[in-house]
């Protein structure tokens, strides 16, 4: 199959959805917990400094795997997966609340579900 053909755009609307959802939940919870450090740190006593920049920088990370998923690069997807893992070995060394780890695996399940459709255009 040619890898320059770009898929329909109703094969590509839900994930564009989904992305642009995830770019917005991302930034807007990385910028809360920038602007509250000292605070998300005391909320979280098992991270020091370093490892609450790691937490943060995860959603970051997930931006970043979120623009190459739009471009249909399929590094994206590893991408994420490897900031959601991180997220959720930081949850569980930090003792941070259960949901948040389903919440994160839930989106990762969600974008792959979306990504059925267009796994064929991905290069």
């Amino acid at each position: 199959m040619n890898k320059t053909l770009k898929p329909p755009f109703g094969k590509i609307i839900a994930l564009q959805i989904v992305l642009t959802l995830t770019i917005v939940s991302n930034i807007i919870g990385a910028a809360a917990a920038i602007r509250n450090f000292d605070m998300f740190l005391a909320l979280n006593p098992k991270l020091n400094n370093a490892l609450g920049y790691v937490y943060i920088m995860c959603s970051l990370i997930a931006v970043i795997g979120c623009y190459y998923l739009w471009q249909l690069k399929k590094a994206g997807l590893y991408v994420i997966a490897i900031a959601l893992l991180t997220v959720i070995g930081l949850d569980l060394y930090a003792g941070i609340s259960i949901q948040h780890m389903i919440s994160a695996a839930a989106l990762l399940i969600l974008i792959i579900i979306v990504l059925i459709p267009v796994r064929k255009y991905l290069i």
